[in-house]
């Protein structure tokens, strides 16, 4: 992984809680960490300085976990982990389609959680660093095929004056013929 710092923000309405995530995850990454305690604070925190990893809470207060879920997946392919006090069948199944990469029942053990976030941030480092890989190669591929092009109308009127020359030359070479066989030019 990068040597650079890991970008987490925490979506949890409870102090107690936020405060050993982010102990734990100081301890564990170093990272640069964010709280927000509603969704309207995460989305604004997520749109002026996107996230490596989101860990959200289900149960916020005036709104739903998943559809922050929804709308943070919606944004961008970094991972969310969702905590859930008392999760059903379909709202695990609605958070893995939303694109969530792992689920916790509280009360959740916080070693499983931060090898789950180690997880998650190492995949989304892969993913970030072949993008960067992607969009490098693409740029070269784009800057060899204008350099082709150039290269090929180069040729092109390297051809063509050879041609004019050519031309010219076989139109000398037989007024010369003429001269010397005593015809009259025209």
């Amino acid at each position: 992984m990068s040597d650079r710092h890991h970008r987490i923000m925490l979506v949890e309405p409870d102090a107690g809680l936020i405060e050993m995530l982010v102990s734990s995850l100081l301890r564990r990454f170093g990272a640069q960490i964010i709280c927000a305690g509603d969704s309207v604070s995460a989305l604004d925190a997520e749109l002026t300085d996107p996230q490596d990893l989101v860990i959200v809470e289900q149960n916020l207060p005036g709104d739903d976990g998943l559809k922050l879920t929804e709308q943070l997946c919606s944004m961008s392919r970094r991972p969310v982990i969702l905590l859930c006090d008392e999760p059903d069948a379909d709202d695990l199944i609605r958070a893995v389609r939303t694109g969530v990469c792992d689920a916790f029942r509280k009360p959740f053990s916080m070693e499983e959680l931060l090898d789950s976030a180690q997880r998650a941030l190492y995949g989304f480092e892969i993913k970030r660093q072949s993008a960067v890989k992607y969009r490098r190669m693409r740029e070269m591929v784009r800057r060899v095929i204008r350099e082709r092009r150039d290269l090929n109308r180069r040729i092109d009127l390297v051809c063509r004056d050879l041609v004019e020359s050519h031309r010219r030359l076989a139109y000398k070479f037989i007024e010369h013929q003429k001269m010397q066989a005593g015809t009259p030019t025209v």
